[in-house]
């Protein structure tokens, strides 16, 4: 059997990853494309996966993103209708289903994001639709359409990839002394929230904790490399999760999955994302994990830092792992 995944963006590497090496282990063929933006390609060259790169980003203005999103629908089709996958599976790719439905692929979509646009024609064109328990509120699962082909994994999709890596889950006694800062998704469709809002703040804290800034494209390493943010380090490349957590004091997130990872892994954590917040961030806050503060002063960072909360994060993990199962099970059963 030949699994066709593509990828968009570099979250959806660590979530397929476990999925890969099993797929691999029970040999399986595997068909990998991907979209070039972000670290996608990068994270797929770290973990040594043969993909083909197919498109990239898009930027914000809706006329480019349209053109490219169809230029990327036509080259993909005709990519795969060539290599002749029998199912799919993707998280948070809105080309995949249109793709397998137009080739007649059963393709199976997951995604945590509500505010994404491109879930409507996922839901759509999708065999079927797997989201997390965050989501299964009725007036949000009420509004998709087909939502007969809709079912809920019990946790987040961090849970799920991070939950198969038992190295990661091992006691780590290192000294934590780094606060990491994951910027703002700038060219995200879903985000309508302010760009460098934090860096006075940056500033401030690099006079007294090492700061370590994540960025998530060349735009904003470009940033953070001025002169006024030296006393600043800027990550070049990607850092594996394993080192974040074995330094990581603090992880303060302005968006995306890096901030929900350190939270399910029991990291102190603090999202300041600057738009409406996503349900399973909240999902996490309610559960003890996570700490949502979308304004927020260095004191009070401060405070977070000298506080010793224990943070109960192993249920989140055993749901991960139950998840797993079940998403496998689902993708065998296409």
């Amino acid at each position: 059997m030949k699994i066709w995944i593509d990828f968009c963006n570099t979250p959806q590497v660590s979530f397929w990853l476990p999925f890969i090496k099993e797929f691999q282990e029970e040999k399986y063929e595997l068909l990998l494309t991907c979209r070039d933006s972000s670290n996608t390609v990068a994270l797929l060259q770290l973990y040594g996966l043969d993909y083909t790169i197919i498109g990239k980003k898009t930027g914000k203005r809706k006329i480019r993103k349209t053109i490219l999103f169809i230029r990327r629908l036509l080259i993909l089709y005709l990519f795969v209708r060539k290599n002749k996958p029998d199912i799919a599976v993707s998280q948070s790719s809105f080309y995949q289903p249109i793709v397998s439905w137009l080739l007649g692929v059963n393709c199976l979509y997951t995604n945590d994001n509500e505010h994404a646009r491109g879930n409507i024609l996922a839901f759509i064109f999708a065999t079927k639709v797997i989201l997390p328990i965050a989501l299964s509120k009725k007036d949000f699962v009420d509004q998709w359409p087909l939502k007969s082909k809709v079912s809920f994994y019990p946790s987040v999709k961090e849970a799920i990839y991070l939950s198969q890596q038992p190295e990661l889950l091992k006691q780590n006694d290192s000294a934590r002394d780094v606060v990491y800062f994951r910027t703002e998704p700038w060219s995200a469709q879903y985000y309508k929230g302010p760009l460098n809002f934090f860096d006075q703040t940056l500033l401030s804290l690099a006079e007294q904790y090492k700061l370590v800034i994540l960025p998530r494209d060349k735009n904003q390493l470009a940033h953070y490399q001025q002169k006024k943010f030296n006393k600043l380090e800027v990550a070049t490349k990607p850092i594996t999760l394993n080192e974040i957590i074995s330094k990581c004091l603090l992880f303060i997130g302005a968006g995306g999955s890096m901030t929900r990872e350190l939270a399910v892994m029991g990291v102190p954590s603090m999202s300041i994302y600057q738009d409406n917040p996503l349900m399973v961030d909240k999902y996490l806050a309610d559960k003890g994990c996570m700490t949502i503060k979308p304004s927020v002063s260095v004191d009070e960072i401060n405070k977070t830092l000298q506080s010793d909360n224990h943070i109960d994060n192993l249920s989140i993990l055993n749901d991960g792992k139950k998840s797993y199962l079940i998403i496998k099970q689902l993708i065998t059963n296409l």
